[in-house]
């Protein structure tokens, strides 16, 4: 992914003081940083023999985060005992092996606490629910359960396509003066960096394959995620799903999870935001999917990230029958441009061409999301886990929002820690933060808010 002159004149990172209450920018620079990941220590296996004991081991949570963990404690010689989950389909299904049992049945033994340590493994809004589950049942933090976030703190991203088939009008591919086509990261290189990466950050579980681009294109991508499946790591790939020639060998590596993009349901509206893609040809792929994923025995999640736009309300109803129909996961969002382009509207006024369109419909304002991430800026941000980004040139970018944005040439060359520091530091981070952007598409915020658009329109 290589910027031209004018894109680095639309997001260059300029010279900042970030000693000043100010920055040239006229915006106020945070008198500390809310993007630090130095702050999270990466365990060793000795530290979780240490935290675990003799305890047996069970992870709340079965799907895409719990399943790559239990990888990732495989790796390191542990087994667990069960997993625990209230989700019927993960019941009947299990993983690999394991048998999943629910909350119920695992609080029904009275002395569970005494002999046992709980990893909880979801979303961070759910950890919590589950943590304060656990006190009342006589665990303790730190004794008896813990967040698998204390053992693989960060959450690393690398870009194994550096193109994609569609110029979706939110995204920064509908700006070529942004981003322009890149190419593939090859096997070889992604089996170094792979290598490197589970050497310096023991229980790491979970690795998406994307950033920009799109990974099906990648034919080395089934062999990529056979590696990552040895490794004992989960894959977790995001596809609009268009050109599918890969699909099937992809799916007989069996990656833990496939996010598909969708912004509509019809001729009429799928065009519109993702642009250059045509519904029908979309809605005979996601049958295919469907079908693929049965005669698989549903061994990898597939979730349906529909973005909701005003011309497109009145297809969630549509989308979920579709989920229902395939058992997918139906993960409504509120669609919002990428970074790039709130940066440039915080800067100008304006944003590019390529967005104007996906802006005009977009339900919440500009004006207002911003002032939500003003409203917010005190608080950390909310990427400061994702780290490292690897872009397929093996570059380290430093967040995986924005591009082009690289802070070190070749990820194999640089420790972890170089990598932490360097991020933290970097000048897009100032920026960012600058204009309170270290907020930006906070999805967990406007949850309520998609919730009750999904209730009165499905």
């Amino acid at each position: 992914m290589n910027n031209t002159s004018e894109a680095t004149s639309i997001i260059s990172i300029n010279s900042l003081d970030i000693n000043k209450n100010k920055n040239k920018f006229g915006k106020f620079i945070p008198d500390k940083n809310k993007c630090d990941a130095g702050k999270y220590k990466i365990p060793t296996v000795s530290d979780a023999r240490n935290l675990f004991g003799k305890r047996d081991i069970y992870i709340w949570g079965a799907g895409q985060k719990g399943r790559g963990f239990y990888l990732a404690l495989k790796r390191n010689g542990f087994n667990i005992k069960s997993f625990i989950d209230v989700s019927p389909e993960m019941k009947n299904h299990g993983f690999m092996g394991n048998v999943v049992i629910t909350p119920d049945e695992f609080f029904s033994d009275e002395m569970i606490a005494d002999k046992s340590f709980v990893l909880t493994a979801s979303v961070d809004s759910k950890n919590i629910e589950m943590a304060e589950i656990l006190i009342s049942k006589g665990f303790t933090k730190g004794i008896s359960f813990e967040n698998i976030q204390t053992l693989s703190p960060f959450y690393p991203t690398i870009e194994v396509t550096g193109i994609c088939n569609l110029r979706c009008s939110s995204c920064i591919r509908s700006d070529k003066s942004i981003i322009e086509d890149g190419k593939f990261m090859s096997f070889n290189d992604y089996s170094r960096v792979i290598n490197k990466m589970v050497t310096e950050i023991p229980f790491l579980y979970l690795v998406d394959l994307y950033v920009f681009g799109e990974p099906i294109l990648n034919n080395e991508l089934p062999k990529i995620i056979k590696l990552n499946n040895e490794l004992g790591l989960a894959s977790g790939l995001s596809t609009n799903l268009y050109n599918i020639k890969n699909l099937a060998k992809v799916l007989d590596e069996y990656p833990a999870q496939i996010r598909v993009s969708l912004s509509g349901a019809s001729e009429e509206t799928y065009d519109v935001t993702h642009t250059g893609g045509k519904w029908k040809r979309v809605a005979k792929n996601l049958d295919l999917l469907g079908e693929l994923i049965h005669e698989r025995g549903s061994k990898t999640i597939v979730e349906v990230y529909f973005h909701i736009y005003k011309h497109n309300l009145h297809e969630i109803k549509i989308i979920k029958e579709i989920c229902n129909k395939y058992g997918f996961r139906f993960h409504p969002s509120l669609a919002v441009l990428f970074s790039d382009f709130a940066m440039q509207y915080s800067q100008s006024g304006a944003v590019s061409d390529g967005a104007k369109v996906a802006n005009d419909l977009t339900i919440i304002s500009l004006e207002e999301l911003l002032k939500d991430c003003q409203d917010s800026e005190d608080k950390n941000c909310i990427l400061t886990r994702i780290v490292p980004v690897i872009n397929w040139d093996l570059s380290v970018m430093a967040c995986c929002n924005y591009t082009y944005s690289p802070i070190l040439p070749n990820y194999l060359d640089v420790p972890i820690e170089e990598i932490v520091k360097e991020r933290t530091n970097s000048e897009l981070c100032a920026k960012c933060q600058s204009h309170a952007l270290h907020r930006w598409n906070h999805q967990v915020h406007y949850s309520k808010f998609v919730k009750k658009l999904v209730d009165e329109n499905a």
